[in-house]
């Protein structure tokens, strides 16, 4: 049998008890112990950093709140790490410490974080916190501040050393020579990506070298050299200009257009070149040109000269006598065409463009076609007793007149026919009536043309414009018409006399005149178309009537010693009225004009040779005068 004993439960409770004193008994201890050596260790680092905490790799461990603040006052953590800013295009750099840019360590509040690490939370954060400072070490960032303004004034005078608006490419021409002032780019700092990388690197608290973002603008003109190439082309030497077919010697004449002018007519302007950019295009003024070659114009110019012709009155055509010569007038805008191709290349003479005219009066122009088909009046006019110096420049003159065709409404001038009166011109001398007396002079006769064409004017019914009777009366004219039916003409450099006429028809008027040496006259004759016209003269009215003065008496070594010559012959001063009345072909007045001529009474005036005495002349003394030759 076997036997069972059985221990009371207190037992069992008894052995677990006794068992767990000694692990209880050492907790205690340990904790005895941990207590003691944190209580220590507290008091050790009373108002002292503990063991372990660092700032930025500087131990703090056991100083007070005031030495950790001055330690780290002292460690110029901003002043040792550095931002360099590089520009990418000049290769210049900025090199600023983080202080300089404006960041600082708050160091008052970076000691106080130090100084509480390990003082902050619960009893067992607190204690893990003390241990993991003495274990590991605990390293504190310090706490920055950053004075923003700083660091955009930073920023901001960096973009005031890269920043620069484009330069176009430029030519100065105020100079005697052109000059070139080459293009720049356009260059503008990144402001924000600038201020967000420096952001990086101060807050990091590393130094860091910096690329700077700069935004580059292309001017809108990169280029000047071609258009100065062609500016210098163009003021290179004057330009002159030059008639390919010249017809006289003033032709021949260069016309200058200098250096100067050019360089005042040059304009420049903006173009968009072949490559879609901006580039300078070089040009001279084609107004001022415009202008210029127009005042050159009448220089230029010249006057169609129609053909001359006589009628023939068997056939009732028109016999060409001398051609027509074509005039011609400046092209202005071909002669701008011609400069503007060729200024900028090295050739500086342009030949001037003409336009040539072509009269209505050519050599190919027929009676029919210019109305002249049949003879409308003729007059005739005599100088019996004239010197054969007087018949030669009667000849002379009345050369210059035959066959001229005077157009529908054209206005004749005398004087633009008759020409230079001069010996060169083949005149001599004789008496002409000047300044109200008769002297010597080149070309006495020539008013006997312009008389008698005058007369054949006046009985043609045809407008007279001006006309100028003589300064007293001359009997080869009132050998004629009488009184009145005179006109005087002279073609010099500062007195003009003109006799002119105006065709008021709707036909040509041909103009043809003949000298006949043996009856001593001169006839004029007008061929047009009649158009019924009948014309009347009154007799001439005498008005203030004045008798002629004494005979004068001069004396002239260069005659013999009896000889007497007649220089002038006694007239009769008045006012002499001539009304002259047309009549159209239905009978109706047309025109009624006045005639006024004033002559002054005129004397004899003899010259004498030495052996005679004028207060004594012999009973025969008009024998003795001589007659001129």
């Amino acid at each position: 049998m076997q036997a069972t004993v059985n221990y009371p439960q207190s037992n069992w409770i008894s052995k677990i008890a006794w068992f767990s004193i000694g692990p209880l008994t050492g907790a205690i201890i340990l904790a005895t112990i941990l207590l003691l050596t944190s209580s220590s260790y507290s008091q050790k680092h009373a108002n002292k950093v503990f063991t372990g905490v660092f700032v930025a790799g500087h131990d703090l461990s056991g100083m007070s709140l005031d030495e950790a603040t001055a330690e780290i006052d002292g460690l110029g953590l901003t002043e040792s790490t550095t931002v360099t800013l590089v520009d990418p295009g000049t290769g210049q750099e900025w090199v600023w410490t983080h202080s300089q840019l404006g960041m600082y360590i708050d160091t008052s509040e970076t000691a106080g974080l130090a100084f509480t690490t390990g003082r902050d939370g619960t009893s067992t954060e607190m204690a893990l916190d003390r241990f993991n400072a003495w274990y590991y070490g605990v390293d504190i960032l310090p706490i920055y501040q950053l004075d923003e303004s700083v660091l955009f004034d930073q920023i901001q005078l960096v973009a005031s050393e890269i920043n620069q608006i484009p330069q176009n490419a430029e030519i100065i021409t105020t100079q005697s020579q052109p000059t070139i002032i080459d293009s720049r780019l356009g260059r503008l700092l990144d402001g924000p990506d600038t201020y967000e990388r420096i952001m990086q690197a101060v807050t990091s608290m590393q130094s860091a070298r910096i690329e700077l973002l700069v935004h580059e603008t292309l001017p809108e003109i990169l280029d000047a050299s071609q258009a100065s190439a062609d500016l210098n082309a163009i003021i290179s030497s004057p330009i002159e200009f030059y008639l390919q077919n010249p017809v006289d010697s003033q032709d021949l004449v260069r016309l200058s257009l200098s250096t100067k002018q050019l360089r005042d007519w040059i304009r420049i302007q903006l173009v968009e070149g072949e490559s879609g950019n901006s580039e300078y295009e070089v040009f001279v003024d084609e107004v001022a040109l415009r202008g210029w070659l127009q005042d050159l114009a009448p220089t230029i110019e010249r006057p169609p000269e129609s053909a001359r012709f006589y009628f023939d009155d068997p056939t009732q055509e028109l016999v060409l006598v001398e051609s027509h010569i074509n005039g011609r007038e400046l092209d202005v805008e071909t002669t701008i065409s011609r400069f503007k191709s060729q200024i900028a290349t090295g050739s500086r003479s342009i030949p001037v463009a003409v336009n040539e005219i072509i009269p209505t009066v050519n050599a190919d122009a027929t009676a029919v076609e210019l109305g002249i088909t049949e003879l409308v009046d003729e007059r005739t006019t005599y100088f019996y007793g004239s010197t054969n110096n007087r018949k030669h420049n009667i000849a002379r003159a009345a050369s210059n007149f035959y066959g001229l065709v005077v157009a529908p409404g054209e206005e004749f001038s005398f004087n633009r026919y008759l020409g230079d009166i001069s010996e060169e011109e083949g005149y001599e001398t004789g008496l002409i009536i000047l300044g109200g007396q008769t002297i010597e002079g080149v070309g006495g006769g020539v008013c006997q043309v312009s008389t008698t064409l005058f007369q054949t004017v006046f009985w043609a019914g045809l407008d007279i414009g001006q006309r100028l009777e003589h300064g007293y009366r001359v009997g080869y004219y009132d050998d004629g018409e009488g009184p009145g039916m005179d006109a005087t003409v002279y073609n010099g450099d500062e007195v003009q006399v003109d006799f002119t006429f105006k065709n008021n028809t709707e036909h040509h008027l041909l103009i043809e005149n003949y000298y006949n040496q043996q009856d001593e006259s001169l006839t004029f004759k007008i061929y047009s178309t009649d158009v019924g016209r009948v014309v009347e003269k009154s007799e001439p009215d005498f008005r203030n009537v004045q008798e002629p003065p004494e005979d004068r008496w001069i004396p002239n070594n260069e005659l013999d010693a009896f000889e007497i010559k007649q220089v002038e012959f006694a007239a009769e001063g008045a006012e002499v009225f001539i009304e002259r009345v047309v009549y159209n072909q239905f009978g109706d007045v047309r025109d009624k004009d006045s005639l006024v001529s004033n002559y002054i009474p005129w004397g004899n005036v003899y010259e004498y040779g030495s052996g005679l005495d004028p207060n004594n002349l012999p009973y025969n003394w008009k024998d003795l005068i001589i007659e001129e030759e």
